[in-house]
């Protein structure tokens, strides 16, 4: 099903960890160039900026062949639209296929942009014409399409996409049930964020799916973002206010408002507790940006003081707080530390580990040591054993 070699990312992985393990100091270079040497990687990933270029130039080419034509098979009718954006999705899709079996490009831009213009115009195709149900087909649509793009190319951009076009079904759909599911919708969809939480977790802890770490781990963090929008009184009131067609703003009373009130004012700091509490960076950084949100939401409603003053502020505390725990955290503290940490994540650990313990095994020895360690393939402390 996958698109690539399992050796090719699998190998692309160990040489990422080995990066990390070097640049914090764990592995010494001749090390690192024997992990080099020893898991080589087919698959084709530039730089940041490279990335960018080819997806902009990418980006450009889709979008002067689609006019190009447009013009030549005169698409001026609602069927010659939809046949133009499904022979468009079917041109992006056999060059992605192309170029990832010719060039082994691996998030290198053009991928990407191929894999996000593929998607947009088969469900662009299910929105030139106003119908019944047509945004849950729409949804839908979006779904499978992303949800197989995930799976073909391990892509984390698809998976997030796939689980956004997930929220605007159960949206819809859940609306589409009448007034107490139009006022209840918002808990669905905290249930919804929840239970994808607790699914991507497991399916991290699953062996054979690796390669889709990545991706499991972007959508944990995109439902820690999407349970807090769905309990926001902000977003939910003015959503709210679109969906019952009310514009007289402030006015209008939200059902549960006190609820929304509840949950947005308690949910970031909770999130930085719970990652305090289990040492989960994700979570402190996510309650970290949530509590603009969360001011921004008390301001809009309430005049506190004058926004200028209120930025001020925060900034200014913003700023003393990160400036002394740098400085107090250079040392670590309680599990936490200021410095770069090797890795945050087991599975990688264990990788690391197996880097490690495989590199000695092939003769390494370790440097500015004068006595030699032996008795196991880990190359340490005379285990006996494998690790």
């Amino acid at each position: 099903m996958q698109a690539y070699r399992s050796n090719d990312l699998y190998n692309k992985i160990v040489i990422e960890q080995a990066s990390d393990a070097f640049l914090a100091g764990a592995i010494n270079e001749d090390s690192f160039k024997k992990i080099l040497q020893s898991y080589r990687s087919a698959l084709y990933t530039p730089n940041y900026f490279i990335r960018i270029a080819m997806a902009v130039l990418s980006a450009v080419a889709v979008l002067f062949s689609s006019a190009l034509l447009g013009l030549v098979f005169h698409a001026d009718s609602t069927a010659a639209i939809i046949m133009l954006m499904l022979f468009m999705a079917l041109l992006c899709y056999g060059c992605l296929e192309l170029f990832v079996k010719e060039k082994r490009y691996y998030n290198a831009g053009i991928d990407n942009l191929l894999m996000l213009a593929a998607a947009g115009c088969i469900t662009g195709t299910f929105l030139v014409t106003d119908y019944l149900h047509q945004n849950l087909a729409a949804s839908a649509a979006t779904i499978l399409i992303c949800l197989w793009m995930t799976l073909r190319f391990t892509d984390a951009f698809m998976a997030m996409l796939a689980y956004v076009a997930l929220l605007v079904f159960v949206y819809f759909f859940y609306t589409g049930l009448g007034s107490f599911a139009m006022a209840t919708v918002p808990l669905v969809l905290m249930g919804v964020s929840i239970l994808l939480y607790f699914l991507m977790n497991q399916l991290l802890k699953k062996e054979p799916l690796l390669f889709y770490h990545s991706c499991c781990k972007w959508v944990m963090i995109l439902t820690l973002f999407s349970f807090y929008a769905s309990g926001n009184y902000f977003i939910v009131k003015e959503l709210g206010d679109s969906l019952f067609g009310v514009t007289d703003g402030a006015s209008s009373a939200l059902p549960f408002g006190w609820l929304f009130w509840i949950f947005t004012v308690a949910i970031p700091p909770a999130y930085i507790v719970y990652g305090i509490v289990k040492k989960n960076l994700v979570f402190i950084r996510t309650g970290v940006v949530l509590i603009a949100a969360a001011v921004f939401t008390v301001r809009y409603y309430y005049d506190i003081m004058a926004a200028e003053l209120l930025m001020f502020i925060a900034g200014t505390l913003l700023v003393a707080i990160g400036y002394t725990l740098i400085k107090a955290l250079h040392t670590p503290k309680l599990g936490f530390t200021a410095n770069k940490p090797l890795t945050a994540n087991k599975d990688v650990v264990n990788i690391e580990a197996l880097i490690i313990a495989q590199t000695f095994a092939k003769g390494t020895a370790a440097e500015n040591s004068g006595v030699q360690f032996g008795g196991g393939s880990g190359g340490g402390g005379g285990a006996t054993g494998n690790y």
